[in-house]
């Protein structure tokens, strides 16, 4: 740690921090400064990015959002509304300082807890959450055609019949499409899963944000939108990140349609890595992704707890949540998108 400085960044270090991220092993699309400029936009909350520095040189940083929920009270996420983030370091060292730094905040701010969402391990003091998410990649082959045979057999025998729907002229994606297509089946297979969607402000400032590492892509069936999908391009990989579907997806096999596509659509540009996020596991949605011959790697969250008594659990999976859940399958569509977004804030 000797000899390293960490401070909270200022806009004349955004150059700085976004030329060490590109080159710094374990940075991800979650650290990006401009995540924090969404999340400021759109609900008030504060990015604090701390940056160590060694001798005048960049050598790590950790954005942390402070999110002050109505409903679960303060804390410093890195990164809120996000999978992933963490701090990114050079070595144990340097990620120990900004873990310090970041508990320091979170202790003058008062808040419950400081997350720090994978990245360079936590030290003593530290509660490592294990257990609970786990993350799903795997590299693609060189030709888009060998793509097919790598899937499990049950899930390829849905692909090929997703295929011929097409080949009938039944089924088909078009990739380019705006966030006014996608929101409303996105926000409609939110609440028929019981779980509050995001703002669509949200996602027309991500999409806006970064214009050039997101694609939509809209599948149809006998001439009807079935299903859409936001995607992200970061680096080598591509990360499908916020999806819905509506009735008829199923008979569609659309979800079987859209990833396979996505897949050679990656492997056309030139990406070598799918990363298919993380799921809850034991979840339907952990599950569906080992269907597809991805094993899960367990994710671990780093939890200070500075207020709190105990590590969080407000995801919407939570238990507590269950009534909640049943009741928002129930209401109808308008209203869901009225209040939806209002408590999404709340599940940073």
């Amino acid at each position: 740690m000797s000899g390293v400085e960490v401070e909270i960044a200022a806009g004349a270090d955004h150059a700085s921090w976004t030329d060490y991220l590109s080159a710094a092993p374990g940075a991800t699309l979650f650290h990006d400064w401009r995540w924090g400029e969404v999340i400021a936009d759109v609900y008030g909350y504060e990015t604090l990015r701390l940056v160590a520095r060694r001798a005048g040189a960049v050598v790590g940083v950790a954005p942390l959002t402070d999110v002050r929920s109505p409903l679960l009270g303060r804390s410093l996420i890195s990164t809120a509304f996000t999978v992933g983030g963490g701090a990114v370091a050079d070595d144990a060292g340097v990620g120990e300082a900004l873990a310090d730094a970041a508990r320091s905040l979170g202790e003058a701010r008062r808040v419950s807890y400081v997350e720090l969402r994978g990245g360079a391990a936590a030290h003593a003091g530290w509660i490592a959450k294990q257990g609970v998410y786990a993350s799903f990649e795997k590299k693609l082959p060189a030709n888009a055609d060998e793509i097919l045979a790598q899937i499990p057999r049950t899930r390829r025998a849905e692909i090929r019949k997703a295929l011929a729907l097409a080949a009938a002229g039944r089924l088909s994606i078009r990739h380019g499409a705006g966030v006014d297509e996608f929101y409303p089946i996105y926000a409609r297979s939110l609440r028929d899963h019981g779980t509050p969607a995001m703002p669509r402000r949200f996602i027309e400032s991500l999409a806006a944000a970064f214009a050039d590492e997101t694609e939509i892509a809209l599948v149809s069936f006998d001439g009807a939108p079935v299903a859409a999908l936001l995607s992200f391009w970061h680096g080598e990989r591509v990360m499908p990140y916020y999806v819905g579907a509506l009735d008829g997806a199923r008979e569609a096999r659309a979800f079987d349609y859209l990833y396979y596509q996505l897949m050679r659509r990656a492997v056309d540009k030139g990406a070598g890595v799918f990363d298919f996020g993380r799921s809850k596991i034991g979840s339907t949605h952990f599950k569906t992704k080992t269907y597809w011959g991805f094993e899960p790697a367990p994710l671990t969250y780093y939890v200070a707890l500075v207020r709190a008594k105990s590590p969080p659990n407000v995801n919407p999976a939570n238990p507590k949540f269950a009534l909640a859940a049943r009741a928002w399958k129930r209401l109808p569509t308008p209203l869901a998108n009225a209040v939806g977004p209002v408590l999404a804030r709340n599940f940073a």
